[in-house]
């Protein structure tokens, strides 16, 4: 099934895109009635913003990753659990994946969540990590780390133990 888009709302209300585009955003320049029968559109026609465009778009991003060696573990369930609840208050959304207590794959996972343009990681690294290599890449591309329960010593990162 296709996904509605912008243009999609404006043709079926005779409007521009950017008039959609700013009444969805609640620009101050759209008529409240306009806005409304955007919104009104919008819902009935089931449109989902594309987040990753809009930050593209804006250079900023409301993704934050999380990389655990287990997720079936209490205390790291209980540490998502936190840490979801304080990103959704400030309007980030975690990204959660598992290292399985792997090297290879927290490798690959770091990858994963830097293609996903996450603003930062929170990373507690699994038993097996023997490089702090994917980690320095990712702090050279811009991104932040907060370290937990099991940390690293690396210049620029956050260790919470």
């Amino acid at each position: 099934m296709k996904k509605t888009t912008i243009k999609d709302i404006a043709r079926a209300l005779g409007l521009h895109h950017t008039t959609v585009s700013r009444a969805l955003r609640d620009h101050p320049d759209v008529n409240p009635e306009t806005k409304k029968k955007v919104k009104e559109m919008a819902e009935k026609l089931n449109y989902q913003p594309n987040l990753f465009a809009r930050n593209l778009k804006n250079n900023k991003t409301n993704l934050i990753g999380v990389l655990v060696p287990e997720i079936q573990h209490h205390f790291f369930a209980s540490a998502i659990s936190g840490m979801e609840e304080v990103a959704q208050k400030h309007g980030y959304v975690l990204l959660v994946c598992q290292s399985n207590e792997k090297y290879e794959r927290e490798v690959m996972n770091t990858r994963a969540l830097m293609g996903n343009r996450v603003a930062g990681m929170l990373v507690s690294v699994s038993q097996t990590t023997k490089s702090d290599e994917h980690f320095r890449w990712f702090l050279k591309s811009g991104g932040r780390i907060v370290f937990f329960d099991r940390i690293m010593d690396i210049p620029d990162t956050i260790n919470l133990n």
